[in-house]
Order: structure tokens, then sequence, then C-alpha cells
């Protein structure tokens, strides 16, 4: 019916008949205010096809023979506004000869659509009416979550971990935290806002590498988002800078002294703390991570001299051989390895045992601490005693720093299962006044 109006309408208005090859009109119809701006495009016999805007003018203020508004000065941005409605009609034909000759058929589907692109609304906008997470970053992240990161493929027959997923949603709970009310679209997140982002996470003591993950997977989203036909500022792929942690220690770890410390330690009044001692001691003279030492690692894993598995993170094999604290951890045991415990458990012990071995010299690091009132963690530095900084992660960071430059880089990067010598290096957690102190130890020997 309306289709029907709409000929008789164009067809009364003589103004409105087709005098070039190809013309594009816009016009309204009716008094009411606001009434619809149409747009028309017509080319010779060919076609004559026309659809609404969606946008609404003032009828009184619009000329239909000049297709653009009059020339009053009530009209707010005038000069503004018309030279868009000239940019649309401009639009209209170029889009009119791309598709003539790549052969898409012209209808008033595609006059709808050329329309819809001009003013940048979204593809997958249909009657005005639009899916939040195809237009807003958080959304579309905790969409992309739930719908398709079981599907998303690392490895020809792997998905993403549990693990993996809950790190995509601790950014997601960030960055919700970081935009507030602004609610960012997707279309406007570039290198500019992902660099506020970084900002914000320094200013909330995030740790410089946590601010690197986070930043990786908020690029990771916006990649997403780009596949499924999202419009996206090509400049989030332009690097951004964070800034680095500015001292020496903010990740500490145990030299051989302090290791030798633990492992003599009498604490056979205690079970528990010698099971966790016992485990401490395998994880600091293989390098494995708490996910093997603690729960992979059985002693069929051990042939002889060396310890040869498959670790679970990765799932890369490695060989290590046996240190004689672990040979004497699994003769003291009669041959086997000392009891698990769970990770939370281990990290709470070994903070006990480190403190009955005088691991207490105060460094500068990172403490984390659980705000009662919301429940996030964060990392607060300042000068704590060492032993409170210690976790299941000093394990594998101590036995890179105190292998590194004893051993080849390379064999190093075999027996841990690094790839790349960069991952290796973010291990090595020497100070400067470790570093220059080697150097001051090298001297003396050579010149003594």
């Amino acid at each position: 019916m309306h289709a029907v109006q709409d000929a008789q309408y164009f067809k009364q208005n003589n103004n409105l008949t087709p005098r070039e090859m190809a013309t594009v009109k816009l016009l309204v119809k009716g008094s009411k205010n606001p009434s619809t701006l149409y747009i028309r495009f017509i080319n010779g016999r060919n076609f004559d096809i026309s659809c609404s805007t969606n946008l609404g003018v003032d009828p009184s203020k619009w000329d239909n023979k000049k297709a653009n508004f009059k020339n009053l000065s009530t009209i707010k941005d005038r000069v503004k506004k018309q030279a868009k409605f000239e940019k649309l009609k401009v639009h209209v034909l170029e889009a009119y000869n791309d598709s003539f000759m790549t052969g898409d058929i012209i209808d008033k589907s595609w006059l709808s659509d050329a329309v819809s692109t001009f003013f940048d609304r979204p593809k997958q906008e249909k009657k005005l009416s639009i899916q939040k997470h195809f237009v807003y970053y958080s959304d579309f992240a905790d969409w992309w979550i739930k719908n398709k990161a079981s599907k998303w493929k690392t490895e020809k027959n792997k998905s993403l971990s549990n693990r993996v997923v809950s790190q995509y949603e601790s950014f997601v709970k960030i960055w919700r935290e970081f935009e507030g009310s602004k609610h960012y679209k997707i279309q406007d997140l570039g290198n500019e806002v992902l660099d506020n982002l970084t900002t914000f996470m320094t200013s909330k003591n995030y740790a410089t590498s946590t601010t690197k993950r986070h930043l990786v997977r908020a690029k990771f989203f916006l990649a997403r988002a780009k596949t499924e036909g999202i419009k996206t500022d090509p400049t989030y792929l332009d690097r951004v800078f964070v800034e680095k942690e500015d001292d020496d220690t903010t990740h500490p770890y145990l030299n051989e002294k302090e290791i030798d410390a633990i492992y003599n330690l009498d604490l056979s009044h205690d079970q528990s703390l010698d099971n966790i001692r016992d485990n401490a001691i395998i994880g600091l003279w293989t390098g494995l991570r708490i996910s093997d030492f603690n729960k992979n690692l059985d002693i069929s894993n051990i042939d002889e001299e060396y310890i040869k598995i498959k670790t679970q993170k990765t799932g890369a094999w490695v060989t290590i051989p046996l240190h004689p604290q672990v040979k004497s951890v699994i003769k003291k045991r009669h041959g086997n390895l000392p009891v698990k415990s769970s990770n939370k458990h281990f990290n709470e012990q070994i903070k006990i045992i480190c403190m009955l071995a005088e691991i207490d010299q105060k460094i500068k690091g990172g403490l984390v601490v659980v705000d009662q009132k919301t429940k996030d963690k964060r990392k607060v530095k300042g000068m704590y005693k060492k032993y409170k900084l210690v976790s299941s992660h000093i394990c594998r960071r101590s036995f890179a720093t105190n292998l590194f430059g004893q051993i080849s880089n390379r064999d190093l990067m075999n027996i841990c299962g690094w790839a790349k010598e960069d991952m290796m290096l973010h291990y090595i957690k020497k100070t400067k006044t470790e570093s220059a102190d080697q150097l001051k130890n090298y001297w003396n020997e050579k010149y003594k």
C-alpha cells in the first residue's frame, strides 16, 4: 500500500521526473513536523527506486527542488548539514558505479544499504534495531566468550582451555572498571583508547607484564569483532607502549644460599610443612611449573638420573637432570615423591617455610592485597620482607636465574621448554646490584 502511495506521489510531482541518466533526489512528503526524509534514485527508464533515510526534517525548512535544506539562518549547522546531504548524493552515485561493474542487483534494498553505509550504520542493523553486542565493546566481549570461546581453535584439535577463558573474563572485568559509564563503541576503539587503558592499569598498580597481557586480550576481541563484520578503528593495530616498572625487583627469586637454607630446615615436627618444603625443592631444582611438580609429576617420570615429563601448560616434553637435593628428597622418602597439596595451600605454607629459613631481608616488590569492599586483588608496591613475596612462581624463576650464564641459553631453553629466548629472559630476575657483584667477583678473580 505504501509503495503504491509513494509511486503516486512521485508521479504527481513533475519536478521529480528523471531528466538525467542517473539522478539522486532527497525529498519530504506532507507537512507534519518532523517528516521522513526520502531518497529517490533514478536512472532513465532502467529503474526508479526510493527508500526512507530514517531521518526526520521540518518540511517548512526543506526544498524538494534543490533536494536540500533551504538557505535559512534559523537552521542550526545549516551549511554543515547541506554539505552532508550533497556528499550523500555523490556517495550513492559512486556506490552505483561500483555495484554496476561488479554485477550487483540495484534495488530498494541496495539503496537502503548504500544510505546506511554513508551514515556509518552497523552492518547488522535491521529496521534501526541492533543487538548491543554488535555495537558496544564490553557487550561484544561477553557475547564472544559465551558463544564463541568454546569453538575457538588454538591448534588443529584444541580449543581455548577453561584457564584461558577465565583470563579473558578477568580482562573484561578490568575493562568495565576502566570504561565506567562511558560504554565504548567497538568502532571508536583505537590506539588512543588502548593507551588510556594501559595508563589506567598502571595507576591501579598492575604489573607491567600483567598490563601487557591484558592489552593483547583487548586487541584480541577487536580482531574477533572485525571477523564478525563489525567496523573497527584500524589504529588499534598500532603499537601501544606500556610504562615499565621503575626499579629492580618486583619479582624476587631465591639464590642458592637461600635454597640451601630451606633444604636444611628441620621440619620433622610438621609433616605438612615438610611435604611442602620437599615439593618446593623439586620445583626450585627442576624449573617445573607448580602445575607439573605439584600435580603432574609422578615417580614414573623419573628414570635413573633424569626427569622426563610432558608439561601440562604447553604440552612440551622436557628432560631435566636430577639435582643432588632432589635425589636426597626421593631417597628420604624411600623412592617416592612428597605428598601433593593444593596450589593455595602450597602458596600459604611456602611463605612460612621461608620465614623459618630467615629469608627476611627487605626488598622492593609487590604484595597482593584484597579490597574488602570490591574483593578485587591489587598488587601494592613497597618494601617487604622477602618471605612475604614468595609464591610457587619463585621456583621456576629461581631455577632460570641461578643457571643463567652457567649453561648456554639454548640448553636452558630446552630444559625449561621455552621456544623463544625472550620467554626465557622474562624469568631472569637478577638485580642490577647482583649483576654488578658478579662482574666485581670476576674482576677480583682475574686480577688477584
